[in-house]
């Protein structure tokens, strides 16, 4: 039987090895398809307690794995590593793969930008304009509120991260279009994101609590003191304030 805790550590030790974040991810997807769930689980555990306690490639070992449980095609997989986390009583590792909605909505419909074109531009169209290099264009297409023109927009070459983490402060905000910023490997690396999305009350909780781990101690305790995040979300920030900064 292989030991979780040596497979999460040579897991970790061969993606420090790997540079290129998407990469990461698709050697991660293709190994955790042929693992069995429960030990999926583990191994999740294990690096949720790895980056809790601030090692940090256990750290990079943890959002590797939740990137690589997030597409849509691989539900099937993270529902089955949720009923063996379940099953081993690993109820927080659970919770990370669950989607929930966020604590609050917007009470109103999310408006389309105006592009000045004087009518309705369709969803074709602001795909089309999420490739430009107008950056004064671009600014509008970062407040559209449909999750496919953003899955095109942060593909964009001009975009900066500056941009992403005004995209993922924004409130209100689809929950959908955190979850495309969620999924680019190229930018939830950045540190400054993954606090965007944590501190937005607007994000879905599962996001949050898959990220909290990677705030440092004075983020983790600023966000635990925030009334407007869920409970969920302040608990697993208060267990990561007072630790040293993960890196």
């Amino acid at each position: 039987m292989t030991d979780p805790h040596a497979l999460a550590e040579r897991l970790a030790r061969r993606l420090v090895a790997v540079a290129d974040p998407s990469v990461r991810v698709g050697y991660l997807r293709h190994v955790v398809g042929e693992m069995e769930p429960g030990t999926v689980a583990d191994v999740l555990t294990i690096a949720v307690h790895g980056a809790e306690a601030r090692d940090g490639d256990l750290g990079a070992l943890l959002l590797a794995l939740c990137l690589a449980l997030a597409d849509e095609e691989v539900a099937p997989l993270r529902d089955e590593i949720v009923r063996a986390a379940l099953a081993r009583g690993q109820h927080a590792t659970a919770a990370l793969l669950q989607p929930r909605a966020p604590e609050r909505r917007a009470e109103e419909p999310l408006v389309v930008p105006d592009f000045g074109r004087g009518r309705a531009v369709t969803l074709g169209e602001r795909k089309a304009l999420a490739r430009t290099r107008d950056r004064d264009l671009l600014a509008r297409v970062l407040r559209d509120p449909h999750p496919d023109v953003i899955r095109v927009v942060l593909g964009n070459p001009t975009i900066t991260e500056r941009d992403v983490i005004r995209v993922c402060a924004r409130r209100p905000i689809a929950p959908e279009v955190l979850r495309e910023v969620f999924r680019s490997p190229r930018w939830i690396v950045r540190y400054g994101v993954k606090k965007a999305i944590v501190r937005n009350p607007f994000a879905p909780v599962d996001l949050a609590l898959q990220l909290a781990a990677h705030l440092n101690a004075a983020d983790a305790r600023e966000a635990a003191r925030c009334a407007e995040l869920a409970v969920a979300v302040r608990d697993a920030c208060r267990r990561v304030a007072g630790i040293a900064t993960l890196h």
